[in-house]
């Protein structure tokens, strides 16, 4: 009996050439998402340009006064670089749990609680990215009804390097939602994803 118990435990961490491939796959999705978060982050957190305006004109003076624009001036993309820098970590966290994991886990929880943390890491990253590109289109187009004027006419280059910090974010947000599916996959065959 206790042989018979033995035997079952080995097959369970014997794992196919086809799934560590499947393992391998998830790994690569797991560090595609972490440079896409980590880009958007480092993106929008150096995102800052100056530029000397025309205020005012008193005759034929023009008054002129440098104006800046960073990311910190606006909450939503103060909350897009933290909501990405979280899942950042996450993923990079989740990295080291997949590689070494397996040695610790306790009855299949660590499926479990990847799934669980997956799932909040892309509302989290989601939320960000929607509050991120609603600031986006208000720079970009304005709103004549609140008459809030666009910037991005004055700051180009921080409306540009925002774009590309939310391309990129976007694309890890594809790639969380991914993994998140594959995660929550597990948890209904646990067997069959055990060690990398």
């Amino acid at each position: 009996m206790a042989l018979e118990t033995e035997r079952k435990t080995e097959a369970i961490f014997i794992s196919s050439p086809a799934q560590k491939q499947k393992d391998r796959i998830l790994l690569l999705l797991r560090l595609v998402a972490f440079f896409a978060t980590a880009s958007a982050t480092i993106v929008m957190a150096l995102n800052k340009q100056t530029n000397t305006l025309v205020v005012a004109t008193i005759g034929n003076n023009p008054i002129k006064a440098s104006l800046t624009a960073k990311f910190q001036h606006t909450p939503a993309f103060v909350f897009f670089v933290v909501a990405n820098s979280m899942a950042s970590f996450h993923n990079l966290l989740i990295l080291v749990v997949e590689i070494v994991g397996h040695k610790i886990d306790y009855k299949g929880l660590r499926l479990a609680i990847i799934a669980i943390l997956d799932m909040l890491i892309v509302v989290l990253a989601a939320a960000g990215d929607g509050a991120a590109v609603f600031m986006a289109e208000l720079g970009k187009n304005g709103n004549s009804h609140a008459r809030w004027n666009k910037i991005c006419d004055k700051f180009q280059t921080f409306c540009d390097h925002g774009s590309g910090a939310l391309i990129a974010s976007f694309v890890g947000l594809i790639l969380l939602l991914i993994i998140n599916i594959i995660s929550i996959a597990k948890l209904f065959n646990p067997k069959s994803y055990n060690t990398i």
